[in-house]
C-alpha cells in the first residue's frame, strides 16, 4: 500500500501551504521526544562519507548490534526499514500460504499479494484485552501449517495489544514447519528488550523478528530496520536482499542508536506519564472513547454523529494528522488513532477537540 499510512505531513503541508515542521502529526507512533543527544552531531560529522557508497551489507551496524545483544552479527540483516524484509520475506521465502491476524498492518497481506502468494486472513480480534490472547495463539497455532507464512505485530498496530514474549514462543516452538514473522517494531515502548521482546529468549530456528530505529528513536525519514533470526535463515534471506539498501547516514546512525539505552529508558517513562495525563484530558471529549491498549498510541471509537473521516478532515483543515483507521480490515466503526506529541502538541490537540464538540 503506497498511499494510506499515517505520517504523510509533507501532502497536507503542501495543502495548506505549511512548512511540514509545522504540522501537528499525531498520525505516526514514534518517539514523542527530541532525537537522542549527540545524534545530529554524528551525522553532520559524517556527511563527507556521503560522496562514497555505504557499506554494501551494513556490516558496521550489524556488528553493533551483535554487540548489543551478544549474538553473531550474521544473524542480522540490515534494511531500508522493516519494510525492506515484510516485503521481502514472501518474495523470497515462497510459502505455501501467508497468515495474517486481524486487525494488524496492512502491509503484510498487501507484501503477500504482491508476491503471489495465497494469504489467509484469521480473527477478527480487535480489542486489546489480555483475557484474549490465549484465543489469539489459538488461532495462530490452528492456521500455521506446513510451509506457511505467519505475520504478527507484538505489540500490535492498531490495537496496541501486547501479548507476553514466553506465551508467543511456545507457540512458535509447537509448530516448527511454519515461518514465523514477529514485528517488534514497537515493542521497546512497552519495556526493556528482556521484558518485551523475544530476541532476549532462545531464538528457535523458524523465528525471523522486524526490529525498527525509526519508532523508538523518532527517525522514520532515515528509513532503517533489522530482521533477527538463525544464521542460516538469515543467509537464505541475505540471498534476496538489495545491495547498498541503506544508505551511509543511516548507517552511521545505526551504529549510534544502539548504544542509546538510557534514551530508551527515557521514552518509556514519558509515554506512561504522558498517557495517563492525557487519558485524563481526552474523557471531556464527549464524541471519543479510548480502546484500552499497552502502547504509546491510542485507538479511539468515534461517537455518532461524528465520523472518523469528518474528524480528521476538520483536523486536517487545522493542520493537525490524527489516523483514520478505515482501512484497517477487521476493525468495525468508526476509529481513529493517535500517538504522543509533547505535552504542549498533546494539550493543543485537546483544545482543537473541545472547539469541535461545541460546534
Amino acid at each position: 500500500m503506497l498511499h494510506g499510512h499515517g505520517g504523510d505531513v509533507y501532502r497536507l503541508a503542501r495543502r495548506l501551504g505549511l512548512d511540514p515542521g509545522e504540522v501537528l502529526d499525531f498520525s505516526s507512533n514514534v518517539s514523542p521526544l527530541p532525537f537522542p543527544p549527540g545524534l545530529k552531531a554524528r551525522l553532520a560529522g559524517h556527511m563527507d562519507e556521503i560522496r562514497c557508497l555505504p557499506e554494501v551489507d551494513s556490516l558496521g551496524v550489524r556488528i553493533a548490534l551483535g554487540r548489543r545483544y551478544t549474538m553473531s552479527h550474521d544473524q542480522f540483516l540490515v534494511g531500508g526499514g522493516t519494510t525492506e524484509w515484510i516485503y521481502g520475506l514472501p518474495r523470497i521465502l515462497r510459502p505455501g500460504k501467508v497468515v495474517v491476524p486481524l486487525p494488524t498492518y496492512s502491509d503484510y497481506s498487501d507484501a503477500a499479494s504482491l508476491a503471489g502468494c495465497r494469504v489467509e486472513m484469521i480473527g477478527p480480534w480487535p480489542g486489546a484485552d489480555p483475557q484474549e490472547n490465549a484465543r489469539i495463539l489459538e488461532g495462530l497455532a490452528g492456521s500455521a501449517s506446513d510451509d506457511s507464512l505467519v505475520f504478527y505485530c507484538n505489540p500490535n498496530n492498531p490495537t496496541g495489544r501486547f501479548i507476553q514474549p514466553e506465551a508467543l514462543l511456545a507457540v512458535i516452538r509447537e509448530c516448527q514447519t511454519a515461518t514465523w514473522v514477529v514485528d517488534e517494531s514497537y515493542a521497546p515502548f512497552i519495556d526493556r528488550d528482556e521484558r518485551s521482546s523475544l530476541i532476549t529468549l532462545d531464538m528457535p530456528p523458524n523465528l525471523v523478528l522486524l526490529r525498527s530505529f525509526s519508532k523508538i528513536y523518532g527517525v522514520p525519514g532515515l528509513r532503517l530496520g533489522y530482521a533477527v533470526g538463525s544464521s542460516d535463515l538469515i543467509a537464505r534471506m541475505a540471498k534476496g536482499a538489495r545491495p547498498w539498501a541503506v544508505s551511509r547516514l543511516a548507517q552511521v546512525a545505526g551504529e549510534f542508536l544502539c548504544r542509546q539505552d538510557a534514551y530508551e529508558d527515557e521514552v518509556r517513562r514519558y509515554c506512561r506519564e504522558e498517557k495517563g495525563r492525557l487519558l485524563k484530558r481526552l474523557a471531556s471529549i464527549p464524541f471519543l472513547e479510548p480502546v484500552p491498549g499497552q502502547t504509546h498510541f491510542i485507538l479511539l471509537k468515534v461517537r455518532s454523529p461524528w465520523t472518523a473521516a469528518d474528524l480528521t478532515g476538520l483536523l486536517e483543515g487545522q493542520g493537525i494528522l490524527v489516523r483514520n483507521c478505515a482501512n484497517f480490515v477487521g476493525l468495525e466503526g468508526e476509529l481513529i488513532r493517535i500517538s504522543l506529541r509533547s505535552m504542549q502538541d498533546n494539550d493543543r490537540l485537546i483544545e482543537a477537540l473541545r472547539r469541535l464538540a461545541t460546534r
